[in-house]
């Protein structure tokens, strides 16, 4: 590939990253019209990318990540709601954004199974010790909720066989990344909702959030966008 048809393949990453870095300093700085408006453009914006490139993969692939995006787009919004209510009403948002969020990664597991990803010892082990720390961290007492427990088991899944795949001699550098920032992004969130208690302390926890996240999302979609 010429570097000129290099750079039209990855020609979302243009609208791509200056969206990324708006939402998260939009967030940083509580600029929400700004923030809500920036992040819900995220997949849409990688979505574009993939249907602009679609003559370069098979259509299973293509409707695969589409429908991966979707899910995304769909939980950033209800994350983005999660994150501007308290008590009851921000736990039901953040289930229907972890319910979305599973069909991202329901999709992004289906093509890293289809490219012969499998479980390793070293990084299964990595997601599942950060994992259940978390699950210890989020415990309330009660019963597990089963919509959040089910998105962390796809979410553990979907980071160990990426970080697993990083040997891979196409994208897979790419793909590893992209797995172990998407699973730092959200153990983040945990995180800051139980010990970000200043405004200080919650800036650089959406700081945190936000910029793993976006650059886990573009990392594991353009390099599961190329067939193996």
């Amino acid at each position: 590939m010429s570097f000129s048809s290099a750079i039209r393949s990855r020609a979302d990453l243009l609208a791509y990253l200056p969206l990324a870095v708006a939402t998260t300093v939009a967030d940083v700085l509580g600029r929400d019209r700004t923030h809500v408006s920036t992040k819900v453009a995220l997949a849409p914006t990688l979505a574009a990318g993939v249907l602009a490139t679609r003559s370069q993969r098979c259509p299973q692939r293509t409707g695969t990540l589409l429908a991966a995006l979707v899910g995304s787009t769909v939980g950033d919004w209800y994350m983005y709601q999660s994150s501007r209510t308290t008590a009851e009403v921000s736990r039901s948002h953040m289930r229907k954004g972890a319910a979305a969020f599973a069909i991202q990664q329901v999709g992004l597991i289906g093509l890293l199974v289809h490219d012969g990803a499998r479980p390793k010892p070293a990084p299964s082990t990595i997601a599942a010790t950060m994992l259940a720390g978390l699950a210890v961290l989020d415990s309330d007492g009660g019963a597990p909720d089963p919509v959040l427990t089910g998105y962390g088991l796809l979410l553990g899944s979907m980071s160990a066989l990426a970080m697993g795949d990083g040997g891979r001699a196409r994208n897979g550098r790419a793909i590893a990344l992209g797995g172990a920032l998407f699973l730092v992004s959200d153990a983040a969130i945990i995180v800051g909702q139980g010990f970000a208690k200043t405004p200080g302390a919650r800036a650089i926890s959406s700081g945190v959030i936000l910029s793993t996240y976006t650059a886990a999302l573009a990392l594991l979609v353009h390099g599961l966008r190329d067939e193996p």
